[in-house]
């Protein structure tokens, strides 16, 4: 194969397949070939010298996971780094990968500095040239770390993939040590404080360090200060071998950021324990410091959802609802072109309202929400939103009432309140039983706006004191728990505040929501 990278991107889904082109862009790499089918994929593979492979498990013909089965088949592409894309998360799909031989796994969505950066370290092993052999004795060679995104390993997994590195400039002491640990742990040596430097700073750094304080030329102390100082090496732990055990020295260690220190001659069983602690604690602090770039991560990934909501949904959701009112002013239409067109223009307007929900609810959880309060109807948006649900109810014996006055003003957002007033009320009309009623009740009351909306039935005792909590629900099919959370959200984002009242001797639950009004 040549030097150059031939990379394969497979994926039925145009859009996807042109951002992941896209950061191939970026990354300057522009021998990428396209696929939107496994099988195209195949015959891609079976005429061009593919050096990676990206594909998407769910593809029609042959699946991505199919693909990677015959890759690894295949003499050609056995060792070819393959990285599947999927929308499925679940621990089984993983496992099946990893099986299969994949090389990384991305769960969608995924932001593109994740991409980025996998296809980077991918791409880097790939064309990296070989190393010329190494003055350090490895007397042992641990597994290679698996690179997959959340396959967990053991903390007996790790520290068996753990390595010591020796530093001592009496070649018999490296010896002695080496003894004790070879059998548990991979063994890496340096005999100066120099080469202790060049080894912690390698490509594989080891997990712990030994350091002999006495040493010609730069001494144990020296070296540490200067591991510390490096950020790429500050998190390795330190432990001092010294024949020395004064208080003074042994403080003066510490505080150069060592995490124990041995006195020579070492004990076998107190050197391994105190190893087999400080590897335990350091993985510990790895996994921490991994949690926390993936908090950050996921911090990122929102931000890009929200962007891709906001740009790319709400964009071509706004066209398609403007060329059907557009079409709709065709008076040579039809009336059933018409009814069809009536759908379109109104799943579009649905599922604009939906977007905007979500953009403005992640607003107020994230504290970026600022309310433009206006005098708005609440008796028209009230009468609106009965209409709404008789209509979508039509299919249940219930009926629906609604007692208010003409006009009722209330200041806060009619898009908002419409938003609340329907997830109340079709909650309420799911909740009732057949041949019931479920009422709306819009008054002034003590200065405020209030609307009241009652049904027979009563909210189960589990989930009372949490009823607007996010997530949750209880025996509703398809239920998210999200409903009665925004709702809530939506209301003291305008100032205003909700409540629900359950009563067992009664068989009936009110919804009660109240607006400043003004």
């Amino acid at each position: 194969m040549d030097k150059i990278p031939h990379i394969l991107v497979a994926d039925d889904y145009h859009h996807m397949r042109l951002a992941v082109q896209q950061v191939l862009a970026e990354m300057e790499l522009q021998n990428v070939h396209a696929a939107n089918t496994g099988s195209m994929a195949l015959q891609v593979l079976q005429s061009v010298p593919i050096t990676l492979v990206i594909a998407d498990w769910n593809m029609p013909g042959m699946t991505g996971y199919e693909l990677l089965q015959w890759c690894r088949q295949d003499p050609h592409y056995r060792s070819v780094p393959f990285v599947l894309l999927t929308a499925e998360a679940s621990q089984e799909f993983l496992q099946q990968a990893i099986q299969a031989g994949v090389t990384d796994y991305l769960v969608k969505p995924f932001t593109a500095a994740t991409l980025r950066s996998r296809l980077q370290r991918l791409l880097v092993s790939e064309t990296a040239p070989p190393r010329k052999p190494s003055t350090v004795k490895i007397i042992a060679t641990p597994p290679a770390p698996s690179p997959l995104i959340g396959v967990a390993a053991t903390v007996e997994e790790k520290l068996a993939r753990s390595s010591v590195l020796i530093v001592d400039d009496v070649p018999t002491n490296i010896e002695v040590i080496a003894g004790i640990l070879s059998d548990t742990y991979a063994i890496k040596v340096a005999i100066s404080g120099k080469r202790a430097l060049d080894v912690a700073a390698s490509a594989t750094p080891p997990s712990i360090i030994l350091l002999d304080v006495m040493m010609p030329e730069m001494d144990g102390y020296e070296v540490c200060r200067r591991l510390k100082a490096d950020p790429a090496t500050s998190h390795i732990p330190v432990i001092f071998l010294t024949a020395k055990d004064q208080a003074d020295e042994v403080v003066d260690g510490l505080d150069l950021g060592a995490v124990d220190y041995v006195t020579k001659p070492a004990n076998p069983d107190i050197l391994r324990a105190r190893i087999r602690s400080h590897l335990r604690l350091a993985h510990a602090l790895h996994d921490l410091r991994n949690q926390n770039l993936t908090l950050a991560e996921n911090a990122r990934l929102r931000e890009d959802i929200e962007r891709i909501t906001q740009h790319d949904l709400k964009n071509p959701l706004s066209a398609i609802s403007q060329a059907t009112g557009n079409l709709l002013e065709d008076a040579s239409l039809s009336d059933g072109q018409r009814s069809r067109l009536g759908v379109i223009e109104g799943a579009a307007q649905h599922a604009l309202q939906v977007v905007n929900l979500s953009l403005t609810l992640y607003k107020i959880e994230s504290g970026a929400y600022h309310l433009e309060a206006a005098q708005i109807d609440m008796a028209r948006i009230a009468h609106s939103v009965t209409e709404q649900m008789r209509i979508q109810f039509a299919w249940k014996p219930v009926e629906v009432t609604l007692q208010a006055p003409a006009v009722i003003w209330a200041a806060g957002d009619a898009s908002l309140c419409r938003s609340v007033i329907d997830n109340l009320l079709k909650n309420a009309i799911e909740a009732a039983p057949d041949d019931s009623t479920v009422t709306l009740d819009l008054a002034l009351a003590d200065g405020e706006c209030r609307l009241q909306i009652r049904n027979q039935g009563v909210v189960p005792a589990a989930v009372r004191a949490t009823f607007f909590n996010k997530y949750v629900t209880h025996g509703k099919a398809g239920g998210n728990g999200i409903g009665t959370y925004s709702a809530r959200l939506l209301t003291e984002a305008q100032g205003g505040r909700i409540s629900m009242e359950t009563d067992d001797a009664q068989n009936s639950t009110c919804l009660s929501l109240f607006l400043p009004l003004r």
